[in-house]
């Protein structure tokens, strides 16, 4: 764990000491969400920045859930320090961020993005020429460099990783709509149960205008591939009807009872059982999102947050 939270503040430092540039590669965004818990959402975040990682990626996962988050307890972790005290200046970036499994990054408390980030869209003193002006925040230590620094580690989160997977709460916080608002890819997740399916779909509703892109609907604990294919086709069906907007992309992770005893370890499925249904589809999951190459942002996460 030192050793990560070591790379990581000296990439914060000399990023620090270079004049940003306009644009550049940053890590490809992908969040999960859904209409209601229990669907199974933070666990299928964890095992597909596993499978990410275990492809080759540098991996980041994001627990951003304003409610219960349990990152942490999935992947058999203990933690204290989250980023809320980043936010606090409590501690740095590279303090908090915990080794997880098969190398992936774990930052629990990151829903304080959205407080930070709200200290970093006031506009300038003339309020024309929309560059970014940083306020002093109360709960920060120092005013002006200091806020500058919290944004500049943000920031470094975008160039340390390839993906920033980011676990937020149900559709309807305000935390899960402006993570989706800023993702490459947004998974809404849902199963074949009813109220689970139409809550999925109440979250379309609620986002409608206010997303820039659809979300791709995953339907978990499916319990045959016929099965997931019927789901996602009458969703789509009902969004193009009464939502008139494009269907949504659909995929589907099998229903696997090594899944309940996987969690019940604390440790991740695709390492507990690497031939297990559930991990031939995250696989195929995590290799569809590695494909291409890293976007290039003139913005950094805060800014568009």
């Amino acid at each position: 764990m030192r050793d990560q939270a070591s790379t990581l503040r000296n990439l914060i430092q000399r990023r620090s000491a270079d004049a940003p540039t306009a644009a550049g590669e940053r890590a490809r965004i992908v969040t999960f969400t859904s209409g209601k818990g229990g669907v199974g959402k933070s666990n299928l975040a964890l095992n597909v920045a596993v499978a990410m990682a275990q492809a080759g990626a540098r991996v980041c996962l994001l627990d951003a859930n304003p409610g219960l988050s349990n990152i942490d307890l999935l992947c058999g972790l203990n933690c204290y320090w989250n980023f809320g005290h980043v936010v606090t200046g409590a501690k740095s970036i590279g303090e908090v961020i915990l080794k997880g499994p098969s190398g992936i990054n774990v930052v629990t408390g990151a829903s304080g993005m959205l407080e930070l980030a709200a200290t970093d869209r006031n506009p300038g003193p003339c309020g024309l020429d929309g560059s970014a002006h940083i306020d002093h925040h109360p709960t920060h230590k120092g005013a002006g460099d200091s806020d500058a620094n919290l944004v500049e580690q943000v920031a470094t989160l975008e160039t340390a990783y390839d993906v920033l997977v980011v676990d937020t709460g149900t559709g309807l916080t305000e935390t899960a709509r402006r993570f989706a608002n800023v993702a490459d890819i947004t998974f809404l997740v849902t199963t074949p149960e009813p109220t689970a399916i139409a809550d999925a779909y109440a979250t379309l509703k609620a986002w409608q205008g206010s997303v820039t892109s659809m979300p791709d609907v995953l339907v978990n604990r499916a319990g045959s591939a016929a099965e997931a294919k019927q789901i996602l086709e009458r969703f789509r069906q009902t969004v193009e009807m009464f939502l008139r907007c494009p269907p949504p992309v659909g995929c589907w992770v099998a229903e696997d009872s090594s899944v309940a005893q996987a969690v019940a370890a604390r440790r991740p499925f695709v390492e507990t059982v690497p031939e297990g249904a559930a991990t031939r589809d995250v696989r195929a999951i995590a290799k569809r999102l590695l494909a291409g190459a890293k976007p290039v942002r003139t913005q950094t996460l805060l800014e568009r947050l």
